[in-house]
């Protein structure tokens, strides 16, 4: 790949610093203050730029590891199992990407790549992801990826065959990076934030569009994945396509965009092998944000992207979002299906502990708030059956209730739902304070302010009930008591939630569950409700 030659030979100067401040957010988007008479002094509060709205997810409430204080490293997960989240822009060749990498083949430029990686026709159609799909590619000991010929067959790939080869991928892999594909079109951001929430991805890849740059719904990205806490590399496609001056402008605002006070990343243009195990190695500690400059159609600059992906480490332990494999088990679910012949199959990630066969497990909150008994029938990780799962990894349980005259259906379950071990006597969790910071908002946060929050697989809308300042303005900070609207939820103190009205609005931390009544509230006697 030679342009990314050309467009390190000039590294932006500090002087254009003061561009960030339009790259990051629309100007419609900005903060205003409120014209209110009892709220003078709030005029005279400096707008917060966009520079702050980002920087804000680096200073945001810390939650405190899962694990736990003592380090029995041989107790964590050992599964070699990496997660890659694909994001940016519609349009920037997500899907492409991810079809031409897992399928070792190159794109015709129309698509022939993509159709490989799409769950439903109308996304054929129309060229645009609307749900979260997911590929795996697998590397031997030597490096090399697994491949096999009828991979490389032209046309889409059918159910049976796409489970045939994730298999023989499994069977001959020493470790294994799924990538998870997420939307890009804004209509479809509370998939993309579910993705990046309830699957837990080690880190994120950010594709960019080489003629377009670095647009709107891809800063909106990169804010959340900065307040997750995931680590982020780019990758520049459509580089064959991009006059030369477009593409240096892009690479350059790129570059200034991760030095910036609100990203603080160090670029890494990866041109070479050693280039991309040295970004494998800094990519994790945020020491380095590798970039990447690739072609589908020409297969320019994929060798380096796919030794980065054989070198780079996975974060199941170092992230701290998993417990033990001697835990007790605690599964949060983000998937349902009707498998015929087997039943009720439910996906998701084991947050805790280790599933055997004929394990039972309690299922819940339902819309009353309460959990029942259910019994894990057989296990499936990677579409291959297991003799059990452990903590880090993602599975598929087929299961049964071990309720008389009940029977598991679709309609049983709802976003949000998890199964835990029945000595953790998990309740349902109705109102619960958190420790927010607002990265934008137009106006005020009052009390009664609804957002939807994102927290693990939990999507709901939340009723502010208290805030303990007068109002919250975009930078600020605070304590905020939510009350769910519809249910109660499987909630735990430390975790990370997001709430938004359209665009992402704020970011904090689970700091207390059931706060004690608030005047006037009479309770009712049933789990999650008051």
């Amino acid at each position: 790949c030679p342009r990314p030659a050309d467009a390190r030979g000039s590294q932006p100067t500090m002087s254009d610093a003061a561009m960030e401040a339009k790259e990051l957010i629309p100007s419609s988007e900005q903060p205003q203050a409120q014209e209110k008479p009892d709220a003078a002094a709030e005029k005279t509060k400096r707008k917060p730029s966009a520079d702050d709205e980002i920087a804000l997810t680096a200073t945001a409430p810390d939650a405190p590891k899962v694990i736990g204080t003592d380090s029995d490293e041989e107790d964590l997960p050992a599964y070699d199992d990496l997660k890659i989240a694909t994001i940016g822009n519609v349009d920037s060749g997500k899907s492409t990407l991810v079809g031409v990498l897992t399928k070792a083949i190159l794109d015709d430029g129309r698509g022939s790549a993509r159709s490989r990686v799409f769950n439903f026709a109308h996304e054929q159609a129309n060229g645009r992801t609307s749900s979260i799909a997911q590929e795996i590619m697998g590397f031997r000991d030597d490096g090399k990826q697994v491949t096999f010929d009828h991979q490389r067959q032209a046309g889409s790939v059918s159910v049976a065959a796409r489970k045939q080869q994730w298999t023989q991928v499994v069977a001959q892999s020493s470790k294994v990076v799924t990538f998870i594909d997420l939307c890009g079109h804004e209509k479809y951001l509370k998939t993309t934030i579910f993705g990046l929430t309830g699957l837990y991805p080690d880190y994120a890849m950010i594709v960019v569009n080489a003629n377009a740059g670095f647009q709107r719904m891809t800063r909106e990205h990169l804010g959340i994945a900065l307040a997750l806490k995931v680590p982020v590399f780019f990758v520049v496609t459509k580089i064959d396509i991009a006059p030369d001056n477009v593409f240096t402008e892009n690479m350059h605002s790129l570059c200034r965009l991760l030095k910036s006070n609100a990203v603080k990343l160090q670029p890494l243009i990866v041109r070479t092998m050693a280039d991309a195990e040295q970004g494998a190695q800094q990519v994790s500690t945020h020491q380095a944000c590798p970039i990447f400059c690739v072609s589908n159609v020409t297969g320019d600059g994929l060798d380096p992207l796919r030794c980065f992906m054989a070198s780079v480490a996975s974060r199941t332990v170092s992230s701290g979002v998993f417990n033990r494999r001697s835990a007790p088990v605690e599964f949060q679910i983000d998937g349902i299906y009707q498998v015929p012949g087997v039943g009720i199959v439910v996906a998701g990630t084991i947050m805790a502990g280790t599933v055997t066969p004929n394990m039972t497990l309690m299922l819940g909150p339902d819309k009353s708030g309460h959990f029942k008994p259910v019994l894990v029938r057989s296990i499936h990780t990677k579409r291959t059956p297991v003799e059990q799962a452990v903590a880090g990894q993602g599975a598929a349980f087929a299961l049964r209730s071990l309720v008389k005259k009940d029977t598991l259906k679709r309609s049983t379950f709802r976003k949000g739902m998890v199964m835990v071990a029945p000595e953790l006597s998990p309740k349902a969790v109705r109102e619960f304070e958190a420790e927010v910071v607002i990265l934008h908002h137009a106006t005020t946060i009052k009390v009664k302010y609804q957002a939807v929050i994102h927290c693990g697989v939990i999507r709901q809308s939340a009723q502010v009930r208290e805030i303990r300042v007068p109002l919250l303005r975009a930078g600020d900070k605070g304590i905020i008591r939510f009350r769910f609207v519809n249910y109660g939820e499987y909630i735990k103190l430390g975790q990370t939630l997001l709430f938004r009205e359209g665009r992402t609005k704020g970011l904090g931390t689970v700091v207390l569950l059931d706060p004690p009544p608030m005047p006037g509230d009479r309770p009712t006697g049933e789990p999650g409700k008051v």
